[in-house]
């Protein structure tokens, strides 16, 4: 059973998921024991929450993946915050990780942050090939919309 799931997925995106799942524990990293960033920044991590649960009433648990390979039964959402940008779920990650690393304000939150950042810019444009092969309608919707900030990337 194992193996059969590594084997689902490429070798790449094991290491992406583990490269992101890392940068998540380094953003969070010393929780509690500096935290010398303004109370604020946690704000910025509520509004990377909101974005999220706002994305899960559009992008239901079981459509989607922490791999970026398609499930054979995914459905194309442009709906939402999807009507905006292609990487909601992604983006609503960085806001959360950049408000935790800037309210612990340890160095190793910042390595964390960028790590993340990196791993799911390369998830993206993998998912992005798969989802252009997958979905015939994918290429409008991607010329149409951005692919993390609206307007602009």
């Amino acid at each position: 059973m194992l193996f059969q799931f590594i084997k689902q997925h490429s070798l790449i995106s094991h290491f992406l998921v583990l490269f992101q799942f890392s940068g998540l524990a380094f953003s969070c990293y010393p929780v509690g024991l500096q935290n010398l960033g303004n109370v604020y920044w946690l704000s910025l991590c509520a509004c990377g929450i909101g974005l999220g649960i706002y994305t899960l009433c559009f992008n239901k648990i079981g459509n989607f993946s922490v791999y970026p390979e398609i499930k054979s039964h995914a459905k194309l959402i442009t709906t939402g915050p999807y009507r905006f940008i292609r990487h909601p779920m992604y983006v609503s990650l960085i806001i959360m990780m950049i408000g935790i690393a800037f309210y612990n304000y340890h160095w190793i939150n910042f390595v964390g942050v960028i790590m993340v950042t990196v791993a799911v810019i390369c998830k993206a444009t993998i998912e992005e090939k798969l989802l252009g092969k997958h979905f015939a309608d994918y290429c409008e919707y991607q010329s149409t919309t951005k692919r993390f900030i609206p307007f602009i990337y």
